[in-house]
């Protein structure tokens, strides 16, 4: 990760801790929390507790992992990492609680036979062109590993960085 920037990689929490898991049965899927300010320890899978202390200036990044099943699915059709957000795809309606001057978006994608959700938020909506290219240089630091012989839920993304 850049300078100034944390990261986490995480298994999810247990479908039956959160609202709404991607999946009947989360164990062994990863989810990726980065934000360019201090993450809290106690953060659920979408990053609503970083969400509370992220400032203005702030750009947070959650990858959360969905069954492998979803991959053929329309709603994860699109191939790769979203890399070319652009700042009028972040609306502050997007967040599922609005939160002062926040701005969220979602997209839904497939990679290496996985399929994720991006879910990303910006600290203040009308910041949105100087922080929207600060989230495209990060996802686009990130590469997604097929599952394999390795353990998925240590190694299963890969940043360029």
């Amino acid at each position: 990760m850049p300078s100034g920037w944390e990261a986490e990689l995480s298994l999810q929490q247990d479908a039956e801790d959160t609202d709404a898991g991607p999946t009947p049965d989360s164990q062994g899927l990863v989810v990726l929390h980065a934000a360019n300010f201090w993450l809290p320890n106690e953060r659920d899978d979408y990053g609503s507790e970083a969400l509370d202390v992220m400032g203005p200036a702030g750009v947070f990044i959650a990858l959360v992992e969905f069954d492998s099943g979803a991959v053929g699915s329309l709603l994860f059709e699109h191939h790769g990492i979203p890399t070319d957000l652009q700042p009028d795809d972040f609306d502050p309606a997007a967040l599922r609680r609005p939160m002062r001057e926040q701005a969220g978006l979602q997209r839904f994608f497939h990679s290496a036979g996985r399929a994720f959700c991006l879910h990303a938020v910006i600290g203040s909506y009308h910041h949105r062109h100087p922080l929207t290219p600060e989230a495209n240089t990060i996802l686009s630091t990130l590469t997604i590993a097929s599952e394999g012989p390795m353990d998925r839920a240590e190694y299963p993304l890969n940043s360029d960085s």
